[in-house]
């Protein structure tokens, strides 16, 4: 049995320090109850400050820790809303967050902080045997371990770093549940009434695996899928504090560390004691079957994932999560961290900053040429002048970041605050010692201290930018749109980047010269991004 363990409630995330304590409204769980009812739950704001000032209230009540347990239990349900409703402001948003977004992350935590405080003020008369809580003892801790989940949940859909202070706390729950000896012992929880197994050790995981996905690479919806199917899979990831012989991977954490767990090849040449290991072959299995399956046609609500999500986007993120749970990480530290500048804006800024011209719809060259005559008058005969490139460059400069550029990522940090806002599967060009690489965001976190870290899929070879418009039968044509050309390489077909929206089965764009015989006629969707679409083509001659 592990030597005891002491849990320090968490900070409380209550009023301003110039806000006076309210009064708590109620003296026991029963008038409560009675109270939580009544929550305007309506009125977000006014909500949050009701509930989190009588939870700040309830600390520092004196009330039996069976009764503390229970107004817990009733405040999960409000504050599970208020979670809801608040992760819609700030939820998959660009980062760097702006304020009301960086509010409202802040009250979500706040919330699950301040409930986690009152499970912590149960674990003392816990430990010391009150009877009331014997019999409680394994939903106390289950709860406990749901609130540090969702907390998890939070910081990923914030594009946050989970704090050291959140793991060290998830990790003392967990050990006091192998204390108590109640890691397995089944429970039932109303959040999560579809779970599998429901346990203190399938919750653990729930969190382990949950944050282990990588939700900094993901989209709101994946994250929200990832955890409602965690509830059926957690299960199958147990955390032993002896290792196991398998030629497999592993999941290994440390209840005495600072972070979550991580996939390691082999066993540690040191094990200590508060390492636990998890195997997780079983839920490879589970999730790979899952994925040959719907290549096989089954639908995703016959697998158990839901009615709500089409098989494609089921097969991307089993994909996704098979790779995070059961694959060993590269080591980023093997390049020297270098300089990359990075620049976005969709289409036009990638046509800028490739071609070194600001496109201008008027123009196939990418030029401002409204009036031919005074366009000359203006730049003395000279064709290669380019009067919006100070806006150019103004609106999509160069940002020097640093970290590592290879042929299919850039990993790279920044610190200081960043003149974009950076969202996944946005358009991005990488330039470094002079040559332009075009790319998409695959993760983008806030390590805090204003500093960004992201991580750009790079697509191969040298992109040449075009420009591009419709002919119409009549006629007529449609105003240029700036494109970027892919040439094809072993790992990608040729493609071309377009602007959002841009894709029509069989469409033909010809290049933006006038009386230009050449032209692509679009085929199909390869990839589409936040801002561009990337499209497969054939080459075709309209002479």
């Amino acid at each position: 049995m592990p030597e005891s363990v002491e849990i320090v409630a968490p900070p409380e995330h209550a009023l301003p320090e110039d806000a006076a304590a309210p009064a708590l409204a109620w003296k026991d769980s029963a008038a409560a109850a009675r109270w939580m009812k009544e929550l305007p739950l309506s009125s977000v704001g006014q909500a949050h400050s009701l509930l989190l000032g009588q939870l700040s209230a309830l600390a520092t009540a004196n009330l039996p820790a069976r009764e503390r347990a229970t107004i817990a239990e009733l405040a999960r349900d409000p504050i599970a809303h208020l979670h809801t409703e608040l992760a819609r402001r700030f939820a998959g948003r660009p980062q760097p967050a702006g304020e009301g977004e960086r509010e409202a992350a802040d009250q979500a935590i706040a919330l699950w902080q301040a409930l986690w405080v009152h499970y912590s003020a149960c674990l003392k008369p816990l430990l010391e045997g009150e009877t009331e809580l014997q019999g409680v003892k394994a939903k106390l801790l289950q709860r406990a371990l749901y609130v540090g989940k969702q907390l998890i949940a939070v910081h990923g859909l914030a594009r946050r770093k989970t704090p050291a202070s959140l793991w060290q706390e998830l990790h003392a729950y967990y050990r006091l549940a192998e204390m108590l000896e109640c890691t397995t012992v089944a429970v039932s929880d109303p959040l999560v009434p579809d779970a599998a197994g429901l346990c203190c050790f399938s919750m653990y995981s729930h969190a382990l695996l949950l944050a282990l996905a990588d939700p900094y690479a993901m989209s709101v919806r994946e994250i929200e899928l990832a955890d409602r199917w965690l509830g059926l899979w957690a299960r199958k990831l147990f955390p032993y504090a002896q290792q196991r012989d398998t030629e497999g991977s592993r999941v290994i954490v440390d209840l005495e560390g600072e972070s979550g767990a991580f996939v390691a090849p082999a066993p540690p040449a040191q094990p200590r004691s508060s390492l636990r290991y998890g195997y997780p072959a079983k839920l490879a299995s589970s999730v790979r079957g899952r994925i040959k399956r719907i290549a096989q046609g089954a639908t995703p609500e016959s697998l158990q994932l839901g009615s709500d999500v089409s098989s494609s986007d089921a097969a991307a993120l089993l994909a996704h999560l098979d790779a995070q749970w059961s694959s060993v990480p590269r080591d980023a530290q093997r390049t020297k961290s270098r300089a990359v500048e990075l620049a976005s804006g969709g289409p036009q800024a990638a046509y800028f900053r490739l071609c070194g011209h600001a496109f201008a719809r008027q123009d196939p060259l990418g030029r401002d040429n409204d009036h031919p005559a005074q366009y000359l008058h203006s730049v003395g005969g000279i064709s290669d002048f380019d009067r919006r490139r100070e806006e150019a460059e103004r609106s999509w400069p160069w940002e020097k970041w640093y970290g590592a550029l290879a042929w299919r990522e850039a990993r790279v940090r920044h610190a200081g605050g960043s003149s974009y806002r950076w969202f996944l599967d946005q358009l991005v060009v990488a330039r470094e010692d002079g040559r332009a690489r075009l790319g998409w965001v695959a993760r983008v976190a806030d390590e805090g201290e204003r500093e960004l870290t992201l991580t750009v899929r790079m697509w191969p070879g040298d992109p040449k930018t075009l420009v591009l418009r419709q002919r119409h039968q009549d006629g007529t044509e449609d105003p240029p749109t700036p494109a970027v050309l892919l040439d094809e390489s072993p790992e990608e077909p040729a493609s071309l980047v377009v602007l959002p929206r841009a894709f029509a089965p069989n469409r033909v764009l010809h290049l933006g010269e006038s009386g230009s015989d050449r032209a692509y006629r679009l085929l199909s969707i390869l990839q589409r991004g936040a801002d561009f679409e990337r499209v497969a083509f054939e080459a075709v001659d309209t002479s």
